[in-house]
């Protein structure tokens, strides 16, 4: 069965980012998208190796966890510095019911001693490594049969391991949002502005944030004039 034109959009989204991504030299290592046909019209965008993902909500040292998702190779893009990107939608019939939008920063931002020559290979690496930043994971979560609302929106963003921290988010992300926001808000530089480069906004998903959750503070995802197909109702 052919996938609804919606899937192959978020798959080539990402594939086009990775890409991009790889050749300004912020991804290193990268698992490119793969499709899965499931079960009832269901329908899966996601990585190799991501069977591995329930390492990351595991109750343990973050350190640990990020060693055994980095050993393991669970994620869609490892950038320069040793962060972890993943990305997973899920959709059903077209219409997209699930996503999960991690970014998992290296525990160790300053790696000069063990590696002086990594550390001078360049000055986009020299100047990311250089910061001084602690680290901690975030995520976008997506699930419209959870939402619950304000208590747990349809969308929203997750800081750290904070459990009750759910950030009312105004839509789902694509891929190009998502990446937009990681480089934008913890590697761009006064010298590199990676996200300036990344490929156009193709698509977009429908706002799912209820008027209550617009009362609270929250993320907006900038409305975009193209529609994709298959879009939440």
């Amino acid at each position: 069965m052919t996938a609804p034109r919606v899937i192959i959009d978020t798959k080539e989204d990402l594939d086009a980012l990775l890409s991009q991504s790889i050749a300004q030299g912020i991804v290193d290592d990268q698992n490119f998208s793969i499709v899965r046909e499931l079960p009832n019209q269901m329908w899966e965008v996601s990585f190799g190796n991501a069977e591995h993902v329930p390492i990351a909500m595991e109750d343990s040292d973050y350190a640990d966890i990020h060693r055994e998702l980095y050993k393991k190779r669970s994620y869609n893009a490892k950038l320069i510095d040793g962060g972890l990107l993943q990305l997973q939608y899920l959709f059903e019939r077209g219409r997209l019911v699930k996503h999960r939008l991690a970014f998992l920063p290296s525990p160790s931002l300053c790696p000069f001693q063990d590696d002086p020559e990594e550390y001078l290979r360049g000055e986009l690496y020299l100047e990311i490594v250089s910061r001084r930043i602690v680290p901690f994971p975030l995520r976008f979560d997506f699930d419209v049969n959870a939402a619950r609302d304000v208590v747990h929106p349809a969308c929203h963003l997750t800081l750290g391991d904070v459990k009750g921290c759910r950030i009312p988010v105004s839509a789902p992300l694509t891929p190009r949002w998502f990446l937009e926001f990681v480089l934008r808000n913890f590697y761009s530089t006064d010298t590199h502005d990676l996200a300036a480069d990344l490929p156009s906004h193709r698509y977009r998903f429908t706002e799912t944030i209820t008027a209550e959750e617009q009362g609270l503070i929250h993320v907006a995802v900038p409305p975009k004039e193209r529609h994709a197909t298959g879009l939440l109702p």
